[in-house]
């Protein structure tokens, strides 16, 4: 007799899921009312360990290379895409393909491909390439583990937890879709809409941070109807809004190896790909704050990006290891899967809760600062000395679709120089948060009631409703 609980496959491509949706409310609430298949890229014996419990079973998701004729159209798809929703940061990415281009043949292939994504970079040509590419990578089908694998133990959900940046998880969730089964995923992140690819993958529901998320989405998919798409917040910001992530300043000091008598401020880099030259902005901050009397100097913590440190930045960490005024503490996650380690999600949350402000290119932590009240510093003008062209430039940061509303809410201060920077860092240190009522207002007017620490117990709550066939409500 068919277990009475339904059964949902959660599909695991990438570390983050892990945060969102394993560390996460989530996946114990699944487990209470349903049986659960991991379907994962981890799957060591760390993590066995701490998961096997909970669930039913854990599957390795192996990578299987596609067709050269699927991956082809992909790029076209990719490309017209791009060019129908010819967002900011599009553009930039338009420009970048022309200057990371080396050899005639690259050269050549950008053009051919720039070519032919204008004939369907419309709503049609791009729905009429996905029916092609949808059936094509089926027909091509590298394997039939997923078909075997569903067909041994018939899924009510098959939930692909990260939409984006893991197309192992795709052939699964297509093999479902064709069988009949439902299927649901996560859109991972804010910018993901207007700057990265289509989504191919024929979803029947979709999870979202917040309502602007949503009328994009049914803007760019007309096919989408708005009951499949749910509003759940995201579960990362979740441990921000739980006291057991909360280490005491002395707590996090002696993690990371702080003076707790001293205050300090947080730097968080981005990737050096989107970010070139960081290190000398860094020394730049270093500086500036060394102005400050020696007993009244704050501390700067300087958090390196997982996914993308220069070796100029690694250098400097080694050149400041004996300065008291400079830390770059570890940043614990798996550098395989960049996967946060559970203990991490504490330190970042009490970093963040603990520093006198913040300062970012233009990136989600900006977000995060405002959820503490704590001032922000966005970059938008390129390193001192460096001399680099308009599509690598800073300021275009700024100006991209999904930051450009955090920029002119108030909610954050841009530095378009170093006086720019040198002003506000000392308006921060002396003043505390003159931006404070812009960042309520701003966080208010575009995740309303989410930021509560509820969104990985929200996102359990949509997924066991599509599991055992119920409409929800969002």
């Amino acid at each position: 007799m068919r277990n009475k609980q339904p059964h949902i496959v959660m599909i695991i491509a990438r570390g983050e899921a892990v945060r969102n949706f394993l560390y996460s409310d989530t996946l114990p609430a699944l487990c209470q009312h349903a049986r659960v298949t991991l379907l994962t890229v981890l799957h060591d014996e760390k993590f066995v360990a701490r998961f096997g419990p909970l669930v039913d079973r854990i599957v390795p998701l192996k990578d299987y290379p596609e067709h050269r004729l699927v991956k082809v159209l992909r790029e076209l798809i990719l490309m017209a895409h791009y060019r129908w929703i010819w967002t900011e940061k599009v553009k930039n990415k338009w420009d970048l393909l022309d200057m990371q281009a080396k050899t005639p043949w690259q050269k050549l292939r950008n053009r051919i491909y720039k070519c032919l994504a204008v004939l369907f970079a419309h709503r049609w040509g791009l729905n009429f390439l996905a029916f092609i590419e949808y059936h094509l990578s089926l027909l091509l089908n590298p394997t039939d583990e997923f078909d075997a694998l569903f067909s041994d133990d018939l899924p009510d959900l098959v939930f692909n937890a990260s939409h984006i940046h893991a197309p192992r998880g795709e052939l699964p969730v297509r093999v479902a879709h064709r069988m009949g089964i439902p299927t649901a995923t996560f859109v991972f992140s804010w910018d993901n809409l207007s700057s990265r690819g289509r989504i191919l993958p024929r979803y029947d529901d979709f999870l979202v941070w917040h309502q602007g998320m949503k009328a994009e989405l049914l803007d760019l998919y007309r096919m989408v109807t708005p009951d499949r798409v749910h509003i759940t917040g995201t579960p990362q910001f979740d441990y921000h809004f739980k006291p057991k992530f909360h280490l005491s300043n002395e707590e996090l000091a002696a993690k990371i190896d702080l003076d707790p008598s001293r205050p300090f401020v947080l730097y968080t880099t981005g990737m050096e790909r989107d970010f070139p030259q960081e290190v000398q902005h860094v020394r730049t901050v270093i500086e500036i704050l060394r102005e400050i009397a020696a007993d009244k100097r704050p501390q700067l913590v300087v958090r390196t990006y997982v996914k993308g440190n220069s070796p100029e930045m690694e250098a400097l960490a080694v050149e400041m290891k004996d300065s008291p005024d400079v830390i770059f503490p570890p940043v614990l996650w798996d550098a395989t899967w960049f996967m946060p380690q559970y203990e991490d999600l504490a330190i970042y949350t009490s970093l963040l809760k603990h520093c006198l402000f913040g300062i970012n290119p233009a990136s989600t932590v900006s977000l995060e600062l405002m959820m503490f009240g704590k001032p922000v510093m966005n970059i938008g003008f390129d390193p001192p000395g460096s001399d680099l062209p308009q599509c690598l430039g800073w300021q275009r940061h700024i100006g991209f679709d999904h930051y450009q509303p955090v920029a002119q809410s108030g909610g954050v201060r841009v530095a378009y120089s170093v006086e720019d920077m040198r002003a506000i860092i000392f308006k921060f240190w002396e003043n505390g948060n003159p931006l404070f009522d812009h960042q309520k207002t701003f966080l208010e007017e575009n995740f309303g009631t989410t930021l509560d620490g509820g969104s990985g117990k929200r996102a359990a709550d949509v997924l066991l409703e599509l599991a055992n066939g119920k409409n929800v409500t969002s």
